[in-house]
């Protein structure tokens, strides 16, 4: 039932500590190593409910509260092999404000008896970083 609704395709690289060197331009980048690609679904969570009061006591948003919502990807629970700092990347969606956006695997939030998908805590990557 939750992989019915993982609607989304995503692609996970893990950098390989290596860089590759184009031969034309002579530009290096990091290498990558595709560790899965498939179904997933992103989900937000938080908000209102989540105020938090900010860290530096700043009160120049009203009542010095800060919303605070949690991002997430979930990907099928079959899918054991991903770690922490892989970067996942939106490659098709029902949503076309999605496709091409990244995100930093931060950590499993799945730990639980009964769990129906493998769900990370991710941060979103600005474009052009």
């Amino acid at each position: 039932m939750a992989e019915s609704l993982m609607t989304d395709t995503f692609r996970v690289v893990r950098h390989t500590g290596r860089t590759v060197t184009d031969p034309d331009t002579g530009l290096t980048t990091p290498a990558t190593l595709t560790v899965y690609e498939g179904n997933g679904k992103l989900q937000t969570s938080g908000g209102v409910a989540s105020d938090k009061v900010s860290a530096t006591g700043e009160t120049s948003n009203v009542g010095g509260n800060v919303a605070e919502w949690g991002l997430y990807l979930h990907v099928p629970i079959a899918v054991a092999n991903l770690r922490e700092k892989d970067v996942a990347e939106c490659v098709s969606s029902s949503d076309p404000m999605l496709v091409g956006r990244r995100y930093r695997l931060v950590n499993l939030q799945s730990e639980k008896t009964h769990a129906t998908a493998r769900r990370w805590n991710v941060r979103e990557i600005p474009e052009g970083a």
